[in-house]
């Protein structure tokens, strides 16, 4: 009887502990790329693009239009045996025309996507520390993002968030490897070492 009321007493004591681990490990998951597209100043930053996109195409159809018009006539000279300094003359011509499309062309998008990256990174801010705060309020240990594996079609987890008090295994790896691990850092990593840096 005594033996049983000691094991009793053991698994109750196994089963609270971890009921009290289980509370500690509250896990959440968001649709990131959600909630950035539905913030106003996501869209509008949409709209700006989509509306220098639409810019660039029409000087890039006006380019390419130019482009073509004199091919076409550079084919009909080469057939009227023209004088091989005017054939000269528009081939070179051609050869600008389509270095000036391909410069336009890189050149534009690489001005769209700087433009985007400058706008979107405060964008991103403001939801990594919606997250963080999200996080913190409703005492979450870990908040994951959800992406597909691209080696698969597997769903894996990015952790967005995890809170301030999460083990760092760092300097324990480092000395598993055989590595030096007084030179492991004890910085927080992803979101929380971004507001560190504040």
């Amino acid at each position: 009887m005594k033996t049983s009321a000691s094991i009793f007493t053991f698994v109750t004591l196994i089963f609270s502990t971890f009921a009290s681990f289980a509370q500690d490990m509250k896990i959440g998951h968001i649709d990131q790329q959600f909630i950035i597209s539905t913030l106003p100043e996501y869209k509008k930053l949409n709209q700006e693009i989509n509306e220098k996109s639409v810019q660039y195409d029409k000087i890039l159809k006006g380019k390419f239009d130019d482009f073509e018009t004199k091919r076409i006539a550079f084919e009909k000279l080469t057939s009227a045996q023209t004088s091989e300094a005017i054939l000269k003359d528009k081939a070179t011509e051609l050869e600008n025309l389509k270095a000036s499309y391909e410069e336009f062309q890189n050149s534009s998008m690489n001005e769209l996507r700087n433009y985007f990256n400058k706008k979107f990174t405060p964008i991103k801010q403001k939801v990594n520390d919606a997250i963080v705060f999200a996080g913190r309020k409703n005492s979450y240990a870990f908040i994951l993002r959800m992406d597909l594996n691209p080696d698969g079609g597997d769903l894996w987890p990015v952790v967005l968030y995890a809170r301030d008090t999460t083990s760092t295994l760092t300097s324990d790896i480092l000395k598993n490897l055989g590595v030096d691990s007084t030179a492991a850092s004890d910085r927080k990593i992803g979101i929380p070492q971004m507001l560190n840096k504040r």
